[in-house]
This record gives structure tokens, C-alpha cells and sequence, in this order.
């Protein structure tokens, strides 16, 4: 793989991104390719669009992977907590809440 192979492919995901963007490539985004891997960096406005600029960066034929360094002006959403700590096999079953059935599957 030769730099001119890598700038080719830099332009090609290049246009792939200003497609996303509504036909411009955003000036607060950076991308770079070395060994048909592109890293993106910079800012964008919240989470959706970093990721969808990833899908788009690994788009065009011959780019094995895609690193995604972008930042959000707006913070990711608070991710949900998962299953308490004290449930399942860990659960103490006098401290289950009143009225609550167990049952035995």
C-alpha cells in the first residue's frame, strides 16, 4: 500500500462524510488514513453524528477499519443502570420488596 493509495482513500471517505453532512466536509473533523485505516478526530455536535461519520468513514472498498476520536460538544446520554447488584443469584430474599412472588422456573 503506497501514500498515494492512502490519499486516494482519504478523499473517498472524504466525500463519503460530506455526504452525511449535507454535502460539505465538516471543518472540525480531521481524518487520516495510514495502511487503509482512517482515525477521525475533532468535534461534532452530539453522539449521533460521530457515529453515523464512522459508518460513513468505513464506507468506501478497501478501508480495513476505522478509529473514531471524536469528540461531542453535547454530552452521550446517561446510559441506563443495569441490573441491580443485590438480584439474581446474589439476591438476600428478605429483602425483597413486599408483595413481590418468587417463583421457580
Amino acid at each position: 500500500m503506497t501514500d498515494n493509495d492512502d490519499e486516494m482513500l482519504r478523499e473517498r471517505v472524504g466525500t463519503c462524510i460530506a455526504e452525511v453532512c449535507g454535502g460539505d466536509m465538516p471543518d472540525t473533523v480531521t481524518v487520516h488514513v495510514v495502511d487503509r485505516r482512517v482515525t477521525l478526530s475533532g468535534r461534532v455536535e452530539d453522539i449521533d453524528l460521530s457515529q453515523r461519520l464512522e459508518k460513513a468513514a468505513a464506507t468506501p472498498p478497501g478501508i480495513v477499519g476505522v478509529s473514531n476520536q471524536l469528540t461531542t460538544r453535547v454530552p452521550p446520554p446517561v446510559e441506563p443502570p443495569g441490573q441491580p447488584a443485590a438480584s439474581g443469584m446474589r439476591a438476600d430474599p428478605a429483602e425483597r420488596p413486599a408483595g413481590q412472588i418468587n417463583h421457580k422456573v
